[in-house]
């Protein structure tokens, strides 16, 4: 009689599907049992299994010793323990599909055990015993026309998500870790405390809420004034009677960087992109065609008369939430739309941009992806992509824009504050479900779903060039803004620096036995030693950088968001939600009747780039869902990032945003090259013609505010660098870089 072995009671978990029950020790063994029972009477004899291998395999070789090698106790069964061993331990996945890969089945060496063994580990570790045998079932059973497609689109469908995506890192809260302070007393009634609490409730984190507490390794803020409050800053002391915020202690950090949220500002972002876009224009393909209004209307006419049939979308500069967005065709219905505008004329900027005519769809939805960044330095410039992030979508299906449906912004536009308020809006019960019609998902299960997509076409999808793509458009970016950003942190910090006097004092109230007798002569020494020390506080930002996948799967540049939501409730309609609960009383759907929930998806996605930008910056090993942003790999021949930062050597040296536009500041600045041969007056006319021309404030420059003007600089820079004799029209990179080495500007 053939040896057998029963089938053991299944728990209710492992009579699920695999897919629902994946991490279930006994459904994963079932699976496999189930495919060894070729006859389906629920037992496995030796016949059975070499019958599997027959099927699977080709052959059946070596499956009368294999098998007795299994059977222990040589009574000719095998027991459901023996089995479970056998499959998992022994390597039986391996000698079912020899060759499957070369590089993970050990057929070359058969007779070696501990190959056998490693073959096992490996495929235990990913987890490839129960898809394979799923695999091989259900090719068997569809049997499709192109097996090979169908297999793509299986594997696509059935990769397991990475494991860390919303789990603490491995050894955090450790028995004798110290755990991570983080203050958060800016925040007490603000969007991100719940994030925050959900975060620090975790072991390793603690959460402060004192104001006044000095110990903590990150205090995070929400506003400028907050921010600037903490780092001391005299136009933001506290109100009369209210306590003092103490200043940022010397090894700790804050979540904000000067100037950042003016500079994210849709017209002021632009400036940035086109002074790299005039020194390295074979790399913007990830931008589109811009216009900044209103003072290039007439080019945007133009373009907009020539090109018949394309579409521009039109933003405003200071705009948020999708608000004052509307696409034109024509450019009649540009002015119209502009004229409607209650500000137009009379301080009203935007950015214009050609619509992109053919957007990547899911499900014949259009969607964007947020993508975190945290930016941990701008000189040197260094920065993490984060590996999850939200696919947002629109809520009707695509169809290219036309006369009839311009103003139709759920399928234009994909804003989440938009598409919330629309009927067809999808909450995510799974965050991770391939199938899922949610929209918003995390960016993890949307590469999931072009995987599928591209397979069911017989392409397969590269995910590692997909983050280097919007790694590329991260770094250029990023490389944009340094020159601002590093302008505007000298000035706020310098600012902010305690004054000599007052530090002098602090200084003498802490000595202890000083005598009550000492001299303001030595005091001032104090002081005066003191005045050269550098105020260099600690500053980091999380940004939100949007972008919008064409067919051909390539990521352009929507914006950036110097403070993206980090909300993690959504609204739901009073019918859809929970009995008994009562409705909220903010304007959040327009009046609607609404409560707030939990959503599922942006706690994931969220609570993964706040708590890895947290460990980022306070030292621990790198979270694996951040990457570095590799600059040096997305830059032109020479160091860009060190010329931008020049620029802003040389704008200090003008004199700011004082003396940049005069021609003593200009001639200052640029002496070295004027006395290597560049024509003083031709510098002078063009100062003059800057000197009324460009995008800075006028006036002076208040709190954080970006200084814009290091990119006007930047451009008059570029104008005079073309004056110099022996230079090539073609190359303004190389004739930049020349003016600048003449300057002898120390980096």
């Amino acid at each position: 009689m053939a040896a057998a072995v029963a089938a053991a009671p299944l728990d209710a978990a492992a009579a699920t599907p695999r897919h629902a029950a994946a991490d279930s020790e006994a459904a994963r063994t079932r699976v496999l049992f189930d495919a060894c029972d070729a006859d389906g009477d629920g037992l496995v004899s030796r016949a059975d299994l070499e019958a599997t291998l027959r099927r699977l395999a080709g052959r059946s070789e070596g499956s009368r010793a294999k098998f007795a090698s299994f059977d222990k106790d040589g009574d000719g069964a095998l027991a459901y323990d023996e089995f479970t061993a056998a499959v998992f331990q022994r390597g039986l996945v391996a000698q079912a599909w020899p060759g499957a890969s070369s590089g993970v089945i050990a057929e070359d060496l058969p007779g070696d055990p501990s190959s056998e063994e490693r073959c096992a580990e490996y495929f235990a570790s990913q987890r490839l015993a129960e898809v394979l045998v799923d695999m091989a079932r259900g090719v068997s059973r569809a049997r499709p026309e192109d097996p090979h497609a169908w297999m793509m689109e299986y594997l696509a469908r059935h990769r397991p998500r990475r494991g860390a995506a919303a789990a603490p890192a491995p050894g955090r809260g450790k028995s004798g870790q110290r755990s991570i302070r983080v203050n958060t007393s800016a925040v007490l009634r603000k969007a991100p405390k719940k994030l925050l609490d959900a975060i620090l409730g975790e072991p390793g984190w603690e959460a402060v809420e004192s104001a006044a507490d000095t110990g903590c390794a990150i205090y995070f803020t929400w506003d400028s004034r907050a921010f600037l409050q903490r780092l001391g800053h005299p136009s933001c002391a506290p109100a009369p009677g209210a306590p003092p915020v103490p200043p940022l202690p010397e090894a700790a950090c804050v979540n904000r960087l000067p100037g950042m949220g003016h500079l994210c500002d849709k017209v002021n972002m632009a400036l940035g992109l086109r002074l790299l876009q005039k020194l390295w224009p074979e790399k913007f393909s990830f931008w589109p065609k811009s216009w900044l209004l209103p003072a290039e209307m007439d080019q945007l006419r133009r373009w907009l008369g020539k090109h018949k049939g394309d579409t521009v979308i039109v933003k405003p500069a200071d705009g948020s939430l999708g608000e004052g967005i509307f696409l034109a065709q024509s450019p009649g219905d540009l002015d119209a739309k502009l004229l409607a505008k209650p500000h137009w004329g009379g301080g009203f900027s935007a950015l214009a941009q050609r619509y992109l005519p053919n957007p990547l769809l899911i499900g014949g939805l259009k969607f964007d992806l947020r993508l975190y960044v945290a930016l941990t330095s701008t000189d040197p410039l260094t920065g993490y992509l984060c590996r999850e992030g939200l696919a947002r979508f629109c809520t009707t299906k695509y169809e290219k824009p036309s006369a009839a449906n311009a103003n139709e912004h759920y399928m234009h536009l994909t804003n989440f504050s938009v598409n919330k308020k629309s009927a067809g809006f999808v909450k995510a019960d799974d965050p991770f479900d391939v199938d899922s019609q949610a929209s918003k998902r995390p960016l993890s299960t949307l590469l999931r779903q072009i995987e599928v997509q591209e397979a069911a076409q017989g392409r397969i999808f590269d995910e590692a060039r997909f983050y280097t793509a919007c790694e590329e458009v991260v770094a250029v970016l990023l490389q944009s803004l340094a020159p601002v950003l590093n302008v505007t942190y000298a000035r706020v910090a310098k600012e902010a620096k305690p004054k000599p006097k007052a530090k002098a004092k602090a200084k003498k109230a802490q000595r202890k036995g000083k005598k009550e007798d000492s001299s303001d002569e030595e005091e001032e020494d104090d002081s005066e030693g003191d005045e050269g020390d550098e105020y260099e506080p600690r500053c980091f930002q999380v940004l939100g950088v949007d972008v919008l996948l064409d067919e051909n799967l390539q990521p352009w540049l929507l914006e950036v968001n110097g403070r993206p939501s980090m909300d993690i409730e959504e609204p739901v309609r009073l019918s859809e939600a929970p009995e008994g609960m009562r409705s909220c009383k903010c304007r959040d759907m327009d009046g609607e009747e609404h409560v707030h929930l939990p959503s599922k998806v942006d706690m994931l996605v969220k609570s993964t780039a706040m708590r890895g930008a947290f460990d980022i910056v306070v030292g621990r090993p790198l979270p694996p869902d951040y990457i570095p942003v590799k600059f040096e790999e997305h830059g032109p021949a020479g160091d860009l990032s060190g010329t931008l930062n020049l620029i802003a050597r040389l704008y200090k040296a003008a004199g700011g945003a004082d003396k940049a536009f005069t021609t003593y500041g200009v001639r200052r600045a640029l002496a070295g090259a004027i006395e290597a041969g560049l024509n003083p007056h031709q510098v002078d006319a063009a100062v003059t013609r800057w000197k009324h021309q460009g995008y800075r404030q006028s006036g002076d420059l208040e709190k954080d505010t970006a200084e814009i003007g290091v990119l006007d600089f930047a451009g008059l820079l570029q104008e005079v660098a073309m004056l110099q004799p022996d230079v090539d029209e073609d190359e303004p990179l190389d004739a930049l870089i020349a003016l600048i080495d003449a300057c002898d500007v120390d980096d």
